[in-house]
């Protein structure tokens, strides 16, 4: 990966919805080179999606929280992870090494939703729960990395 690659890269971040030939002009490359390069950072694994970034709160679920599940002893963690595919509210679960198995991000409509999905986690396994609630949240551009 050169620099092209990482402007390139660092265009995408800020908008994945230019065209070859306006990221083209962003990096001072022609479209077709431009594309190649794209089609080779895909393939690489570098650059792994698109993706749109919705507002949750006003899809009716302004309550997020992250929740940390340890599980019985007797499950398996494959299938919770695969029950946890059926629980809507689960945005993300991160397999995690120390005292607790998971943490999960969690959306809802409201407490109630939220204890609504914790009874589902004990259905599904989870022998501990905490939850705390997210009041703020700072995102950091994984650019940095490059």
């Amino acid at each position: 990966m050169d620099d092209i690659d990482r402007s390139i890269l660092f265009a995408l971040i800020d908008d994945a919805r230019l065209s070859y030939q306006q990221l083209a002009a962003r990096v001072h490359l022609s479209s077709n080179s431009t594309a190649d390069r794209v089609r080779r950072l895909r393939v690489s694994g570098v650059l792994a999606g698109y993706h749109a970034e919705l507002n949750l709160a006003a899809l009716g679920h302004p309550l997020h929280s992250l929740t940390d599940v340890k599980l019985k002893e007797a499950v398996d963690r494959h299938d919770f992870e695969r029950d946890l595919d059926g629980v809507a509210q689960v945005l993300s679960a991160v397999h995690t090494t120390g005292e607790l198995d998971y943490q999960l991000r969690i959306v809802s409509r409201s407490t109630d939703e939220l204890q609504s999905v914790g009874d589902t986690l004990r259905r599904l396994g989870a022998r501990d729960i905490q939850s705390r609630i997210v009041l703020g949240e700072t995102n950091y551009n994984p650019a940095r990395l490059l």
